[in-house]
């Protein structure tokens, strides 16, 4: 028998669908590295939308029981990293919804990984490309925690999780116009802000 940290050994280099086909038969430490790989992506997608520590861990481990009751339902007509992205951004959305009220409070980068660039889930995103090169990430990145709501959750789900205009109008409840405006406006701030910056 291998004990717990042998199975961690084992699993490490283990292919994604392999990992995702022994979950499904009840293999705990096959799971458990399906949570270690994603578990970063997941907690800093959560707090760039919700600018909170607390509710974004709250997130990562309400994202993960759900995906540890439904992962045998996944059929992988989309890849795991979409489908986990989906189930993220989701609970975020309905945390944002039960909220009385915004909180404007100053969120501070340092608080999370330093591996922000987790969030993105390709390289050559629109933001990336418009904005900054890889060395100024963490100054444009700062500039979007720090943006009210209305630009900071569209621009995000628009530029770091390739949302389409139209699911994003869905989630946030928004008209599409609108959608289009508050990221047009959101890029704006952070060419602006960018300026002053340099």
């Amino acid at each position: 028998m291998l004990d717990k940290s042998n199975q961690r050994t084992k699993y490490r280099k283990v292919d994604e669908r392999i990992l995702i086909a022994k979950s499904k038969k009840g293999d705990k430490a096959a799971f458990e590295e399906l949570v270690r790989q994603f578990s970063k992506y997941v907690y800093t997608t959560a707090f760039f939308i919700l600018r909170d520590t607390h509710e974004a861990e709250d997130v990562s481990q309400e994202v993960f029981v759900k995906v540890y009751l439904s992962i045998k339902g996944f059929r992988g007509l989309s890849s795991f990293k979409t489908w986990i992205r989906k189930l993220t951004v989701n609970t975020c959305i309905d945390k944002l919804r039960l909220r009385s009220k915004t909180k404007d409070k100053k969120v501070s980068l340092e608080k999370i990984t330093e591996e922000y660039e987790v969030v993105f889930t390709r390289f050559d995103q629109s933001l990336e490309k418009s904005f900054f090169n890889k060395e100024t990430v963490k100054e444009v990145l700062k500039i979007v925690v720090s943006l009210d709501e209305s630009y900071r959750i569209p621009l995000i789900l628009r530029d770091l999780q390739d949302y389409s205009y139209r699911e994003i109008s869905e989630l946030i409840g928004k008209p599409i116009g609108t959608v289009k405006t508050n990221i047009h406006r959101a890029r704006k701030i952070i060419k602006d802000k960018l300026k002053t910056y340099r």
